[in-house]
């Protein structure tokens, strides 16, 4: 893959100018070339225009915001795409419960799950509460 296939010609041909060419790649390798000071001065000025201006003073920092109830039920319920998700299934909740379909009839056979059936008043704890006194 590295070897000359081209030999034919005075151009290529091996050993005639490697050693002409060899006197100018030992002189570039004794002086590295070093950048100017214009050069230099040029880029520092450039860095130094692109760097933050310094802050006097202390530098001021904001006093933490307390974080509310609803944001850490937020949070916890995992954003608004789980909060959103607990409102549809409390509203289908709802509305099922107070409207329930008339398939559902098979699952409780009829009105079993009525209050009066199931025994549970609401307002009983409410009484209870006015008679203590």
């Amino acid at each position: 893959m590295t070897e000359r296939k081209d030999t034919k010609g005075d151009l290529f041909q091996v050993g005639t100018d490697a050693a002409g060419l060899e006197s100018f790649f030992a002189d570039a390798r004794a002086e590295p070339p070093q950048p100017g000071g214009d050069f230099l001065a040029r880029i520092e000025a450039q860095a130094l225009a692109e760097q933050p201006a310094v802050r006097s003073g202390v530098p001021s920092r904001a006093a933490p915001s307390p974080i509310g109830v609803l944001r850490q039920l937020r949070d916890a319920l995992g954003g608004w795409a789980g909060m959103a998700g607990l409102a549809t299934a409390c509203a289908a909740g709802i509305w099922i419960g107070v409207s329930p379909p008339d398939g559902l009839t098979i699952f409780w056979g009829g009105d079993a799950a009525a209050l009066g059936t199931i025994g549970v008043d609401p307002l009983s704890s409410f009484d209870l509460a006015l008679m203590e006194g």
